[in-house]
């Protein structure tokens, strides 16, 4: 049912954009033409206002239903919270071209752009996923509508050249005014008088402004629209400036570049530390319990757990990443830990390192048995290429073996198996 009214809701909201997208693309042609003398602009004028009445009561009616609800009321802020913007779609109902012969009454239409900017809003927190994309197209919008109302105001003030059509002259002043707005234009059309002069001077003025805003905000969208890349970016640009200021050899400079590389490929430069700290303890175990649940299926350790047991053991397990010839451990070394293998291999060796024990693979593990017998490492473990690891710290681990027996007894036996073999 929700999954519908969400749809409804959307499509409500589209309907109300075109039908402001719409008027506000031919307020500028009526003053150049008098669109208030035909018959089509008027009842269309009177669709609108019907479409703005309508708008409002269904506002009307979602505010009192998000007031009186349990939790939307702390959370939902598109609507009549604020006296301001109910005053805004109110002065924007009545239909202005039929009520009055001067166009300047028809401004008041424009305060329903307000509703459309906080609807493009709810569209980019309600849909994540494609907030660059609706940013982007409302920003699109925005500039054509700007140039659009420049070249109406142009053609009033400079007047139609009698030698070509309308379509032709609105095309020459569209052309002028985006010329002049990203440049200073190519001096193929010229302002004549004062009021031309001093129009095309303003233009160039906003122009610096409005170029700055266009680009900068571009930048912006698809800046953010990967946040792993931005992030593997800095790390590069930090990388560039370290080989600047210090002497580091060739070999080490890059392997951190490949480490970087690996991280951003993977898709895992995003780190969400800091939106997991954000979050109170609830939401946290079910965003752990999303990212996990299919890692934790895989292994096969974990094989037919239940998801009590998947949500607990989500919350302790921590990601590592091993470069190529990294060590996980060396025999000897105290022991605080196991790991899962998530992806990659590893190879166990002995304590001379002269002899290849066995290799790990995906959902294999390692490290289980000198937790079982209290001691420090037992072998050498060193990854083969890069390897995506899962750490599992020693009071869980305890904890595991406590709550679960059956669990407990897989690696119980899994870790005497392994001493049998290579002990």
């Amino acid at each position: 049912m929700n999954y519908f009214k969400s749809i409804y809701n959307s499509a409500w909201r589209i309907l109300i954009i075109v039908a402001v997208l719409l008027q506000v693309s031919l307020m500028p042609l009526d003053f150049l033409f008098n669109l208030r003398g035909f018959e089509w602009y008027k009842t269309l004028d009177l669709c609108i206002s019907l479409l703005y009445f309508l708008d409002l009561i269904v506002n009307i009616l979602r505010y009192r239903g998000i007031k009186n609800h349990a939790f939307l009321k702390d959370v939902y802020w598109d609507t009549y919270s604020s006296s301001k913007f109910f005053i805004t779609d109110l002065l924007a109902i009545l239909p202005y071209a039929v009520m009055f012969s001067n166009p300047v009454f028809q401004l008041f239409r424009l305060f329903k752009w307000v509703r459309v900017i906080r609807t493009a809003r709810y569209f980019q927190f309600r849909n994540l996923r494609f907030s660059s994309r609706i940013s982007f197209g409302f920003l699109i919008v925005g500039f054509f509508l700007f140039t659009h109302w420049l070249s109406c105001i142009w053609i009033s003030i400079h007047g139609f050249e009698l030698h070509i059509s309308i379509v032709d002259n609105y095309v020459q002043s569209l052309y002028w005014v985006v010329t002049t707005l990203t440049s200073v234009g190519y001096g193929d059309i010229v302002p004549h008088g004062n009021v031309e002069m001093l129009f095309t001077i303003l233009l160039q003025i906003l122009g610096v402004g409005v170029l700055a805003i266009f680009v900068g905000s571009v930048v912006g969208i698809f800046a953010k629209r990967n946040p792993a890349e931005q992030r593997f970016l800095d790390n590069i640009e930090k990388l560039r400036a370290l080989i600047h200021y210090h002497q580091i050899s060739k070999e080490l400079e890059n392997r951190i570049r490949d480490y970087f590389t690996y991280e951003w490929k993977q898709k895992l430069g995003y780190d969400e530390s800091d939106l997991m700290d954000a979050l109170p303890y609830g939401l946290k175990s079910e965003l752990q319990f999303e990212f996990k649940k299919n890692i934790i299926c895989d292994i096969p350790l974990f094989d037919c757990v239940d998801e009590h047991f998947i949500r607990e053991i989500a919350q302790y397990l921590t990601p590592m990443i091993l470069t190529p010839d990294d060590y996980l451990f060396r025999t000897g070394d105290s022991a605080n830990s196991m790991f899962f293998v998530q992806k990659g291999s590893l190879k166990v060796l002995s304590a001379d390192e002269s002899k290849q024990l066995t290799l790990l693979k995906k959902g294999d593990f390692m490290g289980e048995i000198a937790l079982f017998k209290k001691t420090t490492r037992t072998a050498t473990v060193k990854s083969v290429g890069y390897s995506d690891l899962y750490e599992l710290q020693k009071k869980e681990f305890d904890m595991v073996l406590k709550k679960y027996p059956e669990i407990a007894e897989k690696i119980r036996l899994k870790s005497k198996s392994r001493e049998d073999r290579y002990m």
